[in-house]
């Protein structure tokens, strides 16, 4: 039984095209992937199917941690951010299935027989090897995401790579089922990981999702204009310089919620992302700030070591600047990032911005908030007429 028989798929409750213009930045992915064109194709015969697919991670994940099987149900209200992990793939019809994966963010470029994958990537070959693709397959993975920032990535390079996968065997899913199959993949491996990371990189936006692990019902949030663009200018996401890293954190985590503490942090959580949720659909940032310190003050009661010491340096300089909010990314630990909504006041705000700046090791990630969701492009490569014969593409939105 896997973790979705006999649970709904994932629904979303607005369509994409009621999200205000100026929450729609511009995809970066749909016109060329110059940082991929260097691959050196070794498919050598046509067609080849040439897939391109990207997604986005997010910041701000109020109500992170009660998206988890051992939360059993939660809510959370995150931020999509154009920070995107990016992949190619190339199928070519063929008897041998053969497979090839350069993964740029490690250095790794090997290859290997799907029926014996080797182990280096479990989860990544897991995936590819599943998708089932009768032929010869190349995936490279892009290094454009910080990875261990907190920020989702692995979700979402495998919300981009399971989307791409799906349209290279001409089966393109809906962003709900790229999230459910994205998550399946990465945890059938044994790892531990929520939901609302694969959702957001499959819809991207500002949401909330109400979860019934591991199904998950998500509302997309319309932010009025002016607190828009107040967001845009004010939440900062500051990676701290060193991956995090909360594996064994988890553990101790799950054993003192088995041990029947830490219920009431989670409530706090979910209340939280509730908050935060409806401050910004009524565009009251004062309050959205509020929800992040909950959420923020709800880690460090469930477990002191996920906020950790760089963590604590950057709030107490925020603090000292005027900053409304902040919260540790994702589930926290040493490492990582922080979530800071600045002061409304935009010379404090840049103050606040100039003494992160300073500070040796760390760095913002500037994206755009509210980022589109996964993004996918299709095109058949005939090499028999010539390497540049484009036969067909498809891009699915």
């Amino acid at each position: 039984m896997t973790p979705f028989d006999n649970h709904p798929p994932l629904a979303d409750q607005q369509s994409a095209d009621q999200q205000p213009a100026d929450q729609q930045p511009a995809d970066p992915s749909s016109g060329s992937t110059s940082d991929l064109a260097d691959t050196t194709l070794s498919l050598s015969r046509g067609p080849i199917f040439l897939v391109r697919s990207s997604a986005p991670t997010r910041t701000a994940d109020v109500g992170g941690w009660t998206d988890t099987w051992f939360a059993h149900h939660g809510t959370v209200c995150n931020i999509a951010i154009d920070h995107r992990a990016r992949v190619r793939v190339q199928a070519q019809p063929g008897r041998s299935r053969h497979v090839r994966l350069r993964i740029r963010m490690t250095g790794e470029d090997y290859q290997f027989d799907a029926a014996e994958p080797p182990g280096r990537h479990p989860i990544i070959e897991h995936a590819v090897v599943a998708a089932d693709i009768p032929g010869a397959v190349e995936v490279d993975l892009d290094d454009s995401i910080l990875a261990g920032s907190g920020l989702g990535t692995s979700a979402s390079v495998m919300v981009a790579l399971v989307a791409a996968l799906a349209a290279a065997i001409g089966d393109p899913l809906d962003a709900g089922e790229t999230a459910a199959l994205a998550h399946l993949q990465e945890t059938v491996t044994g790892k531990q990981s929520g939901i609302q990371d694969h959702a957001a990189a499959a819809w991207g936006g500002i949401s909330r999702y109400d979860v019934r692990y591991p199904s998950v019902r998500r509302e997309q949030l319309a932010v009025p204009d002016a607190a828009f663009a107040e967001l845009s200018a004010r939440l900062h996401t500051v990676y701290l310089g060193t991956p995090h890293a909360s594996s064994a954190l988890h553990d101790e985590v799950i054993a003192r919620l088995d041990a029947g503490h830490g219920e009431a942090e989670l409530e706090q959580m979910r209340t939280a992302a509730a908050d935060a949720a409806d401050a910004l659909v009524a565009g009251r940032l004062d309050r959205y700030g509020r929800a992040l310190m909950d959420a923020h003050d709800a880690i460090g009661s469930l477990h002191a070591g996920l906020v950790g010491d760089a963590a604590r340096d950057l709030i107490g300089l925020a603090s000292d600047h005027g900053a409304r909010g902040w919260k540790v990314n994702g589930a926290g630990g040493s490492g990582g990032s922080v979530a800071v909504l600045g002061p409304a006041d935009p010379a404090a705000d840049a103050a606040l911005v100039a003494a992160v700046r300073a500070r040796p090791g760390w760095s913002l990630v500037d994206a755009a908030l509210g980022a589109p969701g996964v993004r996918t492009s299709v095109s058949v490569i005939d090499l028999r007429s010539g390497p540049d014969d484009l036969t067909g593409e498809v891009t699915r939105r």
